[in-house]
């Protein structure tokens, strides 16, 4: 007897050998399995096995011999599914939102706050014009129209080193102040130029079909101008231009103000729309070009040459001036156009597949600079920001 109960010992004991390396050899494979080395890698943040666990035959399923099968499949099972869904929850962790901080409201007029991912799809930034938020913020963004010559509103304190400063501005360089201070002051650009860091034209057309029919038009040729200033280059060419066409004539200038409202109505009545720049320069090309296209009229554009116009837009959807040598040449061509319905017809044939529409100034500004800042982390500061944009 005695010599079967040592027999029976030892075999117990085997067993019990057998069955903690058969769990030493499960949790190896885990181990093998889940942990990732990383450059970073820290022994003390690395998530625990949950408690409880299930280990199923594939944890060790390659370390398998003929004789530990019913060792795998008696004491080491583990529930995969469990332990993947929690390293995931413990290893997860939302990025912080990218601060954009309002420093000076563009001519003062105040935009929701909260409104880029309803309007632009740019999601986990968060503009705010709390200036307690200086320090922290990622990007701070200022209007050049609002920035005093001395810089006395701009922050005295230092700048993080990895914040950005954002240069906003829609006006020309001829109705822009220059100031000799700002260069090597901010580090991003946002404005209608197509070579800003964030560019954001006066409008777009993108890819889509126009709805609506063409509205029925009363008048041939309209204008729109308060700003009259007799050296501009639009104010010779409209004087020469009525010599030869009937021009129907609004706003300011001419004693004849119009509402928001009564703008839609009139524009859209017109065959011929005068999109002509107050100044002339590259990629000025403004809001005087996109609603025309919007409202289902024809532009007629003064400004910077063709090819920059048609970096925007189909080349068949304006008239440029420069198409003729004169006045005289252009009123022939409206005229000839006002006659045959079908070459009139084809400016219009671009909303077949594109649809036009406006930038929203300001918001879009600050939406895209908090995009462009959580997109782009590197450092860089615009040194000749005046030779760059006043040339």
């Amino acid at each position: 007897m005695e010599p079967q109960n040592s027999s029976s010992s030892s075999h117990r004991a085997l067993q019990n050998l057998l069955a903690a390396l058969a769990l030493l050899t499960c949790f190896s494979a885990i181990f093998y399995v889940y942990y990732k080395p990383t450059e970073t890698a820290n022994w003390q943040k690395c998530p625990a096995i949950p408690q409880h666990a299930v280990c199923r035959d594939i944890c060790i399923s390659a370390l398998q011999k003929p004789n530990q099968i019913h060792i795998i499949n008696n004491t080491c099972t583990v529930n995969l599914t469990s332990i993947s869904s929690h390293f995931t929850q413990t290893s997860t962790a939302k990025t912080p939102d990218t601060v954009i901080l309002i420093w000076t409201w563009p001519f003062g007029a105040k935009f929701d706050l909260d409104s880029c991912s309803s309007m632009f799809d740019i999601h986990d930034c968060h503009l705010t014009d709390n200036r307690s938020y200086f320090e922290k913020a990622d990007g701070v963004f200022f209007h050049h129209r609002d920035i005093y010559e001395d810089l006395s509103n701009v922050p005295n304190q230092p700048r993080p080193r990895l914040q950005k400063w954002v240069w906003m501005n829609m006006e020309s360089p001829s109705n822009s102040p220059r100031y000799p201070s700002l260069n090597d002051l901010f580090n991003l650009t946002s404005s209608y130029r197509l070579d800003s860091d964030i560019s954001v034209p006066y409008g777009r057309l993108i890819r889509g079909k126009t709805n609506g029919i063409i509205p029925k038009k009363t008048k041939l040729v309209c204008w729109i101008v308060s700003n009259w200033n007799s050296a501009y280059k639009r104010s010779q060419y409209y004087e020469e231009l009525k010599e030869h066409i009937t021009i129907d004539v609004y706003g300011n200038a001419f004693h004849k103000r119009i509402s928001s409202e009564d703008y839609t109505s009139v524009v859209s009545s017109c065959r011929f729309y005068l999109s002509f720049e107050n100044s002339i320069h590259k990629d000025y090309i403004t809001e005087k070009l996109f609603n025309p296209l919007i409202l289902g009229t024809v532009p007629v554009v003064l400004g910077p040459p063709r090819r920059n116009y048609e970096e925007l837009i189909p080349a068949g959807a304006f008239i440029h001036i420069e198409d003729f040598s004169t006045p005289e040449g252009l009123a022939q061509h409206l005229k000839l156009l006002e006659k045959n319905e079908d070459l009139y017809m084809q400016y219009f044939s671009w909303r077949e597949d594109l649809v036009a529409s406006e930038s929203r100034f300001g918001l879009e500004h600050a939406c895209r600079a908090c995009d462009h800042i959580r997109r782009n982390q590197n450092y860089r500061v615009v040194n000749e920001l005046n030779g760059w944009y006043w040339g």
